[in-house]
């Protein structure tokens, strides 16, 4: 029996990260959501303003300002071992790898077992992410990109390594359809994958005309 996914984590609150946790708060599922500690006495604020800000955007990113009783926030010093409850683990942060490996690393003591972990990169290698991870690990992980607004776009963009199993990849691809509404295109572990190639083919032939 396919195992369900009932409580993700996001870790990056930034405009991708903290979307992402809106969206599927949106659909009933508790989301973590964690970031980097802030300076001063709350060094919740950076997940905690992101989550406000998910009250004020424009077209709504949230179903229901309900929502976000569904997100948790935190930071990844303090409450990074929330992770273990998590049946997803997205990483939304800054586009670099070496900070992507190193949280990678800190994921891969934590996460239990049969956990799902994804990255929303829009471009950096799976493989090289991936590299120096555990078999289990590597097993359970691929490259969930969404797209931004992600209540809006409808594409979920997926990327599987040689070492993710087949279950992993048939379980996100289920509640990517099924449970988020979404379209699930597959994409090669290419520079930048399908989408964005795409884009930038497209801005390219606008400068060349």
């Amino acid at each position: 029996m396919t195992k369900k996914i009932q409580k993700a984590a996001v870790i990056g609150a930034g405009v991708m990260g903290s979307a992402i946790a809106g969206y599927l708060a949106g659909y009933g599922i508790p989301c973590e959501l964690l970031d980097i500690p802030a300076e001063g006495d709350d060094r919740d604020k950076i997940s905690k303003d992101a989550i406000q800000r998910l009250l004020k955007t424009k077209p709504p990113y949230l179903f229901s300002p309900k929502d976000i009783r569904r997100i948790r926030p935190g930071n990844i010093e303090d409450h990074l071992e929330r992770i273990k409850e998590a049946d997803w683990i997205i990483e939304a942060v800054v586009e670099k790898l070496e900070i992507k490996r190193q949280l990678f690393e800190k994921i891969e003591s934590l996460r239990k077992e049969d956990a799902i972990v994804s990255s929303n990169t829009s471009g950096i290698s799976l493989e090289k992410m991936a590299e120096g991870r555990s078999e289990s690990f590597q097993k359970h992980f691929l490259i969930t990109h969404f797209f931004n607004p992600v209540r809006y776009m409808r594409l979920l963009e997926i990327v599987k390594g040689p070492k993710t199993s087949q279950e992993v990849l048939e379980r996100i691809v289920e509640f990517g359809k099924k449970k988020l509404g979404k379209g699930i295109v597959f994409a090669k572990d290419t520079p930048n994958f399908i989408a964005n190639r795409i884009g930038v083919y497209g801005k390219m032939l606008v400068i060349h005309e």
